[in-house]
């Protein structure tokens, strides 16, 4: 899931309405614009931020808390993956006229252009500027171009960039998403069924099976492609085509689902810790995102996420204006902010002290933690508000570029 798929600004000012299942909505165009999915974006987004900001500040590779944080938060990559498919579906699934290549043309580019943009910045900062190599870069141009067409091919010059070339091969391949959703109208639950089985094998794989010397170099890139995330893709897809019945169904059940929520992530803290308590695992699991023991509580938090999002936007946002303001805000700037938050986070930890990053030898923890994440949030806000307003916003940050207000009497 991931604001790139939204093409709608802010705009909330204009005029709400009850739609429909009671949703508060705002018309635009032909489509009824769905407020809880900016809160559904914003939230997810800030998690992210937050789980690299603790992973960036802590011990990542040893601390128990720490991983055992980010293995519950590892639902976040899931539910963008989610929020693609529903907003794609949502905005596509009635079209009697949709062509794969208007789709293409008019998607592609918000995606692609940041992409490369990005790649490009993180691989000259992080890894040519810091590492002092940039008189090798001089020296050897083509060799630099080479070297940054690898990181391109597998998202890796920053470590959130697999997420774009993963929206990439889901925007290439949704035409066919489209045409199966379509061609299984009446049998959806059987699809998700497949879909889920399918989930299950990968992650079983992924986790238990180890690759032949001879493709471990390409099989450690699972992450990078779509395949590990089909079924959440799937997920939100069929649940855009049924979200008023999903809405009249999940009215009532929040404690049913919080319940769920608490049993799923026991089940998986408890297998985590006893994998490494008395198991032999490493505390550190790369691959932990795709334990087949959490994706009970990956699919359980993307619902309950959905749930709180959905409930907040039929009751409670017409009598929280100003918090709908900020969600509404930060929703339109948060695929920006995820495009450079790892920048301002690396030069927000650049400060030394000694052997550690200045803000952590000062505050110490958890206080440091916490103004790095609140300094990363600040400062990837910022330089958006810089970046939205010059000509070529659109390939920058995936969003058109906004007006310069100037100060009239």
């Amino acid at each position: 899931m991931t604001t790139s798929v939204s093409t709608h600004d802010d705009g909330s000012t204009m005029p709400t309405a009850p739609v429909g299942s009671a949703e508060t909505i705002r018309r635009v165009g032909k489509r009824a614009y769905l407020h809880h999915l900016d809160l559904i974006r914003a939230t997810t987004f800030s998690l992210v931020i937050f789980v690299h900001c603790l992973t960036q500040t802590t011990d990542e590779f040893n601390n128990l808390p720490v991983n055992t944080t980010s293995l519950l938060l590892h639902f976040t990559r899931n539910t963008f993956f989610a929020l693609t498919g529903f907003v794609l579906m949502y905005q596509n699934y009635d079209k009697a006229d949709f062509s794969s290549t208007a789709f293409w043309r008019r998607r592609i580019k918000l995606v692609v252009f940041p992409y490369l943009i990005w790649s490009a910045i993180y691989w000259l900062v992080q890894q040519v500027w810091a590492r002092g190599r940039v008189g090798e870069l001089i020296s050897d141009p083509i060799g630099g171009l080479r070297e940054y067409g690898k990181l391109v091919a597998w998202g890796l010059s920053g470590f959130q960039m697999y997420f774009l070339f993963v929206m990439l091969q889901v925007y290439l391949l949704f035409p066919l998403i489209l045409w199966l959703v379509r061609r299984t109208t009446g049998r959806h639950g059987l699809l998700l069924g497949a879909s889920l089985a399918v989930q299950v094998a990968v992650t079983v794989i992924i986790t238990y099976w180890t690759p032949t010397p001879s493709v471990a170099e390409y099989w450690w890139h699972h992450y990078a492609t779509f395949v590990p995330y089909q079924f959440f893709i799937l997920y939100g897809a069929v649940a855009a085509v049924h979200r008023d019945a999903i809405g009249r169904w999940l009215q009532g059940k929040g404690w049913w689902l919080c319940g769920a929520l608490v049993a799923t992530a026991a089940l998986a803290v408890g297998v985590y810790l006893g994998g490494v308590w008395f198991g032999g695992q490493p505390v550190h699991d790369h691959d932990s995102a795709f334990f087949p023991w959490l994706l009970p509580f990956l699919v359980v938090a993307v619902t309950c996420l959905y749930a709180a999002a959905a409930h907040w936007g039929t009751t409670w946002r017409e009598f929280t204006p100003r918090f709908a303001r900020v969600v509404a805000f930060a929703s339109n700037r948060s695929f920006g902010v995820f495009l450079a938050h790892v920048l301002v986070l690396y030069f927000v930890l650049k400060p030394q002290s000694g052997d550690r990053p200045w803000i952590l030898a000062t505050l110490g923890q958890p206080l440091g933690t916490i103004a790095t994440y609140l300094l990363t949030i600040a400062g990837s806000l910022l330089l958006m508000e810089v970046l939205r307003r010059l000509p070529g916003s659109v390939y920058l940050t995936g969003r058109p570029r906004l007006p310069i207000h100037r100060a009239t009497r």
